[in-house]
């Protein structure tokens, strides 16, 4: 599968250009201000499925992501704070609110395939460094492959970020678990989403679809964005520790 990967990661120009490989990553997936709107969609090795609806409001660097079954109702908020750093989890079913520290924030969440530092939308940059940047060919296709080893290990060992190598643009990345087995795979598709943004609504292309594989499982999670609003002012009461156990 790979063929002439260079280990020569020692110099600064090297050490540069990954860097902002990883940057592109972060540049890539959505983390506006305002107000987006997803489907989180989970596919069982059985086929079985379920379907959430997800709001994401985000001011500065606190979230709240809400997440809605046509079943149930309001099932889960999740408060992150400081981009990532603080994580609290209110089960809206049990009532009860759960602080996520260290290996927590690496649960999946609502037995996706994605956890909940996946969905914090902390920064890859900030929080890993990498450690090989080089070319390798996937399908008969060259692409740019960054590893990447956390900078505070709990969990994840080493990602593997590929990105297509004209325009640079992330399109996989590999989550190693703290044995460094790969056991989860995540797609990176870009298409158009509505954004409204000055009182206009426009079409962007953007990192649409996030596909979470998860080899332990075979199961696929789908993160679909579909809505934009930039005009959202969120007010700080929703980042609130306090509030976030009100339905």
């Amino acid at each position: 599968m790979a063929s002439g990967i260079s280990h020569a990661q020692t110099s600064p120009e090297k050490n540069r250009v990954a860097q902002e490989l990883v940057a592109r990553l972060d540049q890539a997936l959505l983390k506006t201000e305002g107000l987006v709107k997803a489907n989180l969609i989970l596919i069982k090795r059985s086929g079985d499925s379920w379907t959430w609806d997800m709001s994401v409001f985000r001011k500065g660097e606190d979230s709240l992501s809400l997440f809605e079954s046509k079943g149930r109702g309001l099932e889960y908020k999740i408060l992150f704070k400081e981009d990532g750093e603080l994580i609290y989890a209110f089960n809206a079913l049990s009532r009860k609110i759960f602080r996520k520290t260290d290996e927590e924030k690496y649960e999946s969440h609502l037995s996706t395939g994605f956890s909940f530092v996946d969905l914090s939308g902390n920064s890859y940059q900030a929080n890993y460094n990498p450690i090989v940047q080089s070319d390798l060919e996937v399908g008969g296709k060259k692409m740019k492959r960054v590893a990447m080893r956390p900078i505070v290990p709990y969990f994840y060992s080493k990602l593997v970020l590929l990105l297509e190598p004209e325009s640079l643009k992330p399109i996989r990345l590999d989550f190693h678990d703290k044995d460094g087995v790969l056991y989860k795979t995540l797609n990176i598709k870009y298409g158009p989403i509505k954004v409204k943004a000055k009182q206009k609504v426009t079409k962007e292309d953007l990192a649409s679809r996030l596909e979470m594989l998860d080899l332990n499982t075979g199961s696929i999670s789908v993160l679909e964005y579909t809505e934009v609003d930039r005009d959202v002012k969120p007010d700080p009461s929703l980042f609130e520790l306090e509030n976030l156990n009100r339905l």
